[in-house]
């Protein structure tokens, strides 16, 4: 039985306790006793290759015997490593359950240093080593990395610690740094409550919480720990995109679903005139034979509807998703990406945003030098860009299909349609592709 079943019957959501699946005893852990553990598995034997360990007491252990491993670790509470949940313990342990608790320093990484710069010592998933295949120095980045999750830790709020305890106890991939640093969900105040206050003007005051912390405990938390940057480039790694795919999904339902009731956050944040003069400094939008065309068709992409707009040449088509583009790089960090059929258009776009001060458009195409280019996907990468413009035939590019796959793509944009549905088969064979 899942943590979050155990709990379904207590309306106030968080204010239980658990028990870790990696539990075998009910014995109070020492959080000083402590080993860093690291392996070297061959590519295609997928067999253990060497083993280093380092233990609290300065002890190291290197060589590849998993007997005098299990004797190296024989008093130790708590076992440690950088993805030792579904890699390390795996190939050292395989199901055989153990006295200590695993502390993955992986997934608590992008919880803790969510914002750019990230931890100097993590790149997307990987941990940053000075020497190749030792796995001693492997377990000193670890100890360094894990000792500087604690420290962040500690300095949050009360409020925010109990919050992610209260997602996160139970799931083995973060239980035990949960253990480690005593973490205790909150038993007076719910869960709901405790994030409508901690993240007050920051998410929908109507979000349905509850349901999200059932369903996604973890992409809740990461969701959480995103919104909470103060710096919008800031995205979510690739990985945990990956394993978590549905941190889109809450990010959206939090921060981007406009409430029937309304709210403080959704009356302003999700706002098409309010962001217009935020963004582009005009007090109203354009209007044709007394119509809202332009309003109606940012308005509709803002809620995430799918259209087609048709404005005569020069009517302002273009700020009809730029306008999305930029309240969506915001609000879930989001990339829109739009495909345009000459390479001048795409330039002139970005130049005429960069004019107005927007500078989180960018253009990748054939006439880039490769240092422009390799700099341009960089800050689609980064989080720098929350709009992308490209040429159909871009979409062939792996590159392009890489970087793609790691951001929270919102919208895609055909820009001058007409080049889609007449050009398509004849004039661009990548219109039709």
């Amino acid at each position: 039985m899942s943590f979050w079943d155990r709990i379904l019957d207590t309306i106030n959501i968080g204010g239980a306790s658990s028990s870790s699946d990696n539990d075998i005893t009910s014995f109070t852990r020492d959080a000083d006793s402590y080993a860093f553990v690291d392996v070297e598995v061959g590519v295609k034997s997928h067999k253990v290759q060497d083993i280093g360990v380092l233990r609290h007491d300065g002890a190291t252990f290197h060589m590849n015997s998993k007997a005098d491993l299990l004797d190296f670790l024989s008093d130790i509470d708590f076992v440690c490593g950088h993805n030792i949940v579904h890699h390390d313990a795996k190939f050292l342990f395989g199901d055989k359950r153990q006295r200590w608790a695993l502390v993955d320093t992986l997934y608590m990484s992008p919880l803790l240093f969510p914002e750019r710069p990230y931890h100097r010592l993590v790149k997307d998933d990987k941990l940053m080593s000075d020497e190749i295949n030792n796995p001693v120095n492997d377990c000193e980045k670890a100890r360094e990395l894990l000792f500087d999750e604690i420290a962040h830790w500690r300095s949050l709020s009360e409020r925010r610690q109990h919050i992610y305890a209260s997602l996160l106890i139970g799931i083995e991939e973060f239980d035990g740094f949960m253990q480690m640093v005593g973490a205790e969900s909150n038993a007076n105040d719910s869960l709901v409550e405790l994030i409508q206050a901690e993240f007050y003007g920051k998410i929908c005051t109507n979000a349905d919480i509850k349901t999200l912390a059932v369903k996604y405990p973890c992409a809740l938390a990461y969701a959480l720990a995103l919104i909470d940057t103060t710096d919008q480039r800031s995205v979510t790694p690739a990985w945990v995109l990956y394993n978590y795919p549905e941190v889109e999904y809450v990010i959206r339902q939090l921060r981007h679903t406009r409430c029937a009731v309304g709210c403080e956050y959704c009356d302003r944040q999700l706002d098409a005139r309010y962001n217009l003069k935020r963004f582009f400094g005009y007090e109203a939008f354009r209007t044709y034979d007394g119509e809202p065309l332009q309003e109606n068709a940012a308005c509709a992409a803002i809620d995430g509807k799918s259209l087609l707009a048709i404005f005569p040449t020069g009517g302002g088509k273009s700020l009809t998703f730029q306008l999305p583009a930029l309240i969506e790089g915001g609000s879930v960090h989001g990339l829109t990406v739009v495909i345009s059929p000459l390479q001048s258009l795409m330039k002139d776009q970005v130049d005429n945003l960069a004019d107005r001060g927007i500078t989180e458009a960018v253009t990748i195409n054939g006439l880039l030098d490769p240092i422009s280019r390799s700099l341009a996907i960089e800050r689609v990468q980064s989080g720098d860009a929350s709009l992308l413009y490209i040429s159909p035939e871009m979409l062939r590019s792996k590159t392009i299909e890489k970087i793609l796959m790691a951001r929270h793509v919102v919208r895609f944009v055909i820009d001058e349609a007409h080049c889609f549905s007449a050009w398509g088969q004849d004039f661009r064979v990548d219109y039709l592709y």
